[in-house]
């Protein structure tokens, strides 16, 4: 918060400089009623809401306790002058700005170690534990205060700062905003800790670490991986096939004086709302503020979905996080319903519908726009199954049968797809297009954004000769489209506009409008080493697109591939160094340059595109990188002749048929009454602005409706 600072003292004296701030405050949000609160001016009075909390400051700075819910007024005065900050303080089990709360929501604080909640929320005390690095086994061990190692056991480290200290780590479990988090720093149980007299051995830096998948759970849910469901198909359900480690457990941060943390709301396998994850980052970061000390900045990293994550918050609520290391990236959560419809429906196409013309699997591909045939398998499998929830209604809520949509037995129950778990920001169908199993629930579900009316699937196939004429007819008036269940039906897919224009005010399409002042190193490793088949390496260049279209540049994202790595678990330490020397360095210039500027002219001149070692050497720049390791597509990308503006666009404006959009390709008569009949209002306009996509807003608030408003000026 700002303070405000009267110009000058009584009868027209010098002033004595008097200012408040909270520093445990984020976009004017506090929780849980106490927050760290600053003070300038000497001999300075505090009072919140007309009570005199001066006692809670020492040396300017303490932890005020008393904040009501709702509006609060923090008032310093000293010497006639005042300065005033108002918050807003909200239950810790939140919301701040997502909206109304999703019901039912699955507690899970005792299968998480935090014992019984304290109310329905999945409120529960923390769990405090500590572990230390042994000289022995080179690993953590638990650490017992009451009976400690050997201190020759126990290794001993140095911080990014200088600081020597023993290699000693507290760690931290604990419930907010319906979820949970866990946060682990360097620290001498010995001594005392508080946000005004924090250890040393802290750098004051926070490293967020998030993991991927990509799941609607209705639940506070677990940083364990969930055991695979009888039934689940796919790579990620094979037992065989190793999972990685996820902890803060992480020496590479900690022994350099990081603190390193994650909650299951910015973990996309459990939590696939961008908002809510957001929401819980503001919370973990005032938690961190109001028990440890103040941040210097924040990074995160994550993979697939955890790169979805980072990529959506930096747009659609900026300064959360200064940095980004998105790792096999993905550009936007709504990428994935997209994707999985349009690789479902060619599924059934091809296999089922009219098999007899696709036999050559070239042609198929040259349709589908990926490296191979197992990318497509790769989402039917793993997105159809039990194991992610995919699009399907019914489910992958994580809630038990009896509480999960069914259209005729339990048309009420909380629904899997993405557009209901957004229901908060794109609001409710009207009565007046309920289906049966709405009216049988009582309320219309959310509205569906996703459509592909319009859209000329194998429209490059078809102009580069690589597929027929009258394959191409045949596909595009068989295809099909998708039901607000997400069952297969016959019909294209035409998304309502209220929807649509929802989609884009809230950024749930990500333009990238506000992604230029966080500092973004994208790492990926070559696609074909990637056991996750759908991490396709075009996302990156989407990124790249979007931010040039958005700032005329993209000086703030740099993009490494880095063959033998793998990006199932956390960044190269050379990545990981070279985004701690970039958000040093921008937060050393203390120049005027604008926030952005500031970004773009203290990237480090060693990190550029290209190819690099697993040790950060590099071995070829970002020509290179493209000649060596050619990105491929989707089926999206084919029809729109490789235009990138695609993924920026949920339902394209339409144009008419022509025959001279199609150079050199000759339709009989009757092909081309077909292809009219199955395009009655026209062609894809890639070109042109999508319906509806109006520029994202950020920093919205969902208390009063779908839609949002700004929270900020």
């Amino acid at each position: 918060m700002s303070a405000a600072t009267q110009p000058q003292g009584p009868n027209g004296t010098m002033p004595t400089v008097v200012g408040v701030r909270v520093l445990s405050a984020h976009a004017g949000f506090i929780t849980g009623g106490t927050a760290l609160v600053e003070v300038e001016g000497t001999g300075a009075r505090l009072t919140l809401n007309g009570a005199d909390v001066t006692s809670d400051l020492i040396a300017g700075r303490g932890l005020v306790s008393g904040f009501a819910d709702g509006e609060n007024v923090l008032r310093a005065e000293a010497d006639g002058e005042q300065a005033v900050a108002t918050v807003c303080n909200r239950p810790v089990e939140g919301p701040l700005f997502s909206g109304p709360h999703l019901h039912p929501w699955l507690v899970t604080t005792q299968d998480n170690g935090l014992g019984a909640p304290v109310d329905e929320h999945g409120n529960a005390p923390s769990r405090i534990d500590h572990h230390y690095m042994s000289v022995r086994t080179g690993t953590f061990e638990a650490y017992d205060p009451q009976d400690p190692p050997d201190p020759d056991e126990v290794a001993a480290t140095t911080t990014d700062d200088g600081v020597t200290v023993p290699y000693v780590v507290r760690r931290e479990l604990g419930s907010a905003n319906r979820g949970l988090f866990e946060l682990a720093v360097l620290c001498d149980p010995a001594r005392p800790w508080s946000p005004t007299a924090p250890q040393d051995g802290w750098n004051h830096k926070l490293w967020i670490y998030s993991y991927g998948g990509w799941n609607q759970h209705w639940s506070q849910s677990s940083f364990e991986l969930p055991p695979i469901p009888p039934g689940a198909k796919g790579p990620l359900a094979d037992p065989s096939r190793p999972a990685p480690r996820q902890t803060v457990l992480n020496d590479m941060g900690l022994r350099r004086g990081f603190m390193v943390a994650r909650t299951t709301l910015m973990q996309s396998r459990t939590n696939s709302d961008t908002v809510r994850a957001a929401e819980s980052l503001v919370m973990l970061k005032e938690h961190v503020v109001k028990n440890y000390g103040t941040i210097r900045y924040t990074f995160g990293s994550g993979a697939s979905g955890g790169s979805i994550m980072q990529q959506m918050i930096a747009n659609q609520y900026p300064g959360i996080f200064q940095g980004i290391i998105p790792m096999s990236s993905i550009h936007s959560s709504w990428y994935l319903p997209s994707v999985i419809n349009e690789c479902r429906l060619l599924a059934r196409y091809f296999t089922e519908t009219s098999p007899e013309l696709w036999s050559e699997e070239s042609e198929r591909l040259a349709v589908d726009g990926h490296r191979s045939e197992e990318v497509r398998a790769f989402f039917n499998e793993v997105f159809g199954a039990p194991l992610t929830a995919g699009n399907d209604a019914r489910t992958g809520t994580g809630l038990p049968p009896e509480q999960t949509y069914h259209p005729e037995d339990h048309p009420s129950g909380a629904r899997g797809t993405l557009q209901d778990y957004h229901v908060n920001y794109l609001g409710r169908r009207p009565r007046s297009v309920w289906t049966s199993a709405e009216r049988a629930a009582g309320r219309g579900f959310a509205h569906h954004p996703w459509d592909n009316t319009g859209v000329q699937y194998g429209l490059a196939a078809l102009l580069d000769r690589t597929i027929s004429v009258e394959q191409f007819v045949d596909l595009n008036e068989k295809v099909g489209g998708v039901d607000l269940d997400g069952v297969l039906v016959a019909e294209r897919t035409d998304a309502d506009p209220e929807g649509i224009a929802r989609l884009h005010r809230c950024g749930l399409v990500n333009d990238y409008a506000h992604m230029d002042t966080v500092a973004i190193l994208d790492l990926r490793n070559p696609e074909h080493e990637d056991p996750i088949r759908t991490h396709t390496q075009f996302h990156t260049w989407v990124t790249r697109a979007g931010l040039l279209a958005a700032h005329g540049h993209a000086d703030n994202h740099v993009a490494w591939i880095v063959p033998g790595f793998s990006t199932g678990s956390v960044p190269t330490e050379a990545a990981f160094l070279a985004m701690d020397l970039w958000l040093a360095a921008v937060e050393r210039d203390t120049g005027s340059r604008t926030p952005a500027e500031k970004v773009a002219a203290n990237r480090p001149d060693d990190v550029t595109d290209g190819i690099r070692t697993l040790e950060g050497d590099q071995r070829g720049d970002l020509a290179a990188y493209r000649r060596t390791y050619p990105s491929y597509g989707d089926a999206r990308l084919v029809a729109a002749c490789g235009d990138l503006r695609a993924y920026r666009v949920s339902k394209p404006q339409l144009r008419p048929l022509r025959r001279d959009d199609y150079p050199g390709v000759v339709f009989t008569d009757d092909q081309w009454r077909r292809l009219e009949d199955a395009f009655p209002l026209g062609v894809a306009d890639w070109a042109a602005p999508g319906v509806g996509a109006t520029p994202s807003v950020p920093w919205l608030t969902y208390q009063d409706g779908p839609g949002g408003q700004p929270l900020l000026p």
